[in-house]
């Protein structure tokens, strides 16, 4: 968990939908994100000025030399500089890493829930690039974009909290937090957690299909698109995440075989290929 990222206060849009019965505030993305995009999308930018835009926030620059350090990125030594970060993978993968490390930083709260969720939304993202990289020519997507989905697909969860003080009670037990039938508790509360996650995904203005994956993650692939390719990577980094931490796993006997086969990888290999994506994500 990022614990270093700093916290400052974000403006919020309000949104409605059919699916949720009530408005819904989501955070918008940080000054320094819309700064960042500004420099992309302007060609005379150089790679200091972009450089110096992101080293304006100490926690998340540091929280993304972290990242690039995993395993999965292949490199020998983690970068020192912005600028160095981006000649080694690339402007566009820094600037959605960013854009990842920011969402944290955007949706928090006083309860101990949300550094929780952030924990396990981390994990769940690790997994998640480790199977992009791995499977990269079967799958061919972004891995900074698969890192994303899973960091927005349940992202809708810590915004109803903040709407829904009851929405958390599910969550809490005496030994601590878990994870409970998130579809359930949307029906007790007439919401949709997806949804949620999907707005947030369109307003901080993410590629379409991962905003599509956002919404459908819940729900068994029934599409032959890049962004039910993305649904099973997402599926299955839920499955690797709950394995490594012993957790129930009942929804997986519902997605295993299209999201294996959508993925390229057999039931018969699962295993060593499960091993082989928590030693890529690293920690």
């Amino acid at each position: 968990m990022n614990r270093s990222i700093s916290r400052p206060p974000h403006p919020h849009q309000s949104f409605s939908d059919p699916a949720l019965k009530m408005a819904v505030r989501i955070p918008s993305p940080p000054p320094l994100l819309e700064e960042l995009n500004r420099l992309m999308d302007d060609p005379n930018a150089n790679m200091e000025e972009i450089g110096q835009v992101i080293r304006t926030d100490a926690g998340l620059t540091a929280s993304l030399y972290r990242t690039l350090a995993r395993p999965m990125y292949g490199l020998t030594r983690p970068p020192e500089t912005i600028a160095q970060a981006i000649s080694l993978v690339g402007l566009k993968t820094v600037a959605e890493l960013v854009k990842g490390l920011s969402l944290e930083s955007a949706i928090f709260g006083e309860s101990k829930f949300f550094p929780w969720f952030w924990e396990r939304a981390n994990e769940i993202s690790r997994y998640a690039a480790a199977i992009a990289w791995k499977q990269r020519t079967a799958c061919n997507l972004f891995p900074e974009h698969v890192q994303l989905a899973a960091l927005f697909m349940d992202c809708g969860v810590p915004i109803l909290i903040q709407h829904i003080e009851k929405y958390e009670y599910a969550f809490i037990t005496s030994k601590g937090y878990i994870w409970p039938n998130i579809p359930s508790e949307d029906s007790r509360f007439d919401t949709d957690h997806a949804v949620v996650g999907w707005m947030a995904a369109r307003h901080w203005k993410l590629p379409d299909y991962v905003c599509q994956s956002v919404r459908w993650h819940h729900d068994p692939i029934r599409v032959s698109d890049k962004s039910a390719t993305l649904v099973a990577i997402l599926q299955t980094a839920l499955h690797v995440f709950n394995l490594r931490t012993s957790r129930e796993d009942k929804d997986w006997a519902g997605h295993e075989s299209t999201a294996l086969e959508e993925i390229g990888i057999t039931k018969e290999g699962l295993r060593e290929f499960e091993e082989d994506i928590a030693d890529r994500a690293g920690r």
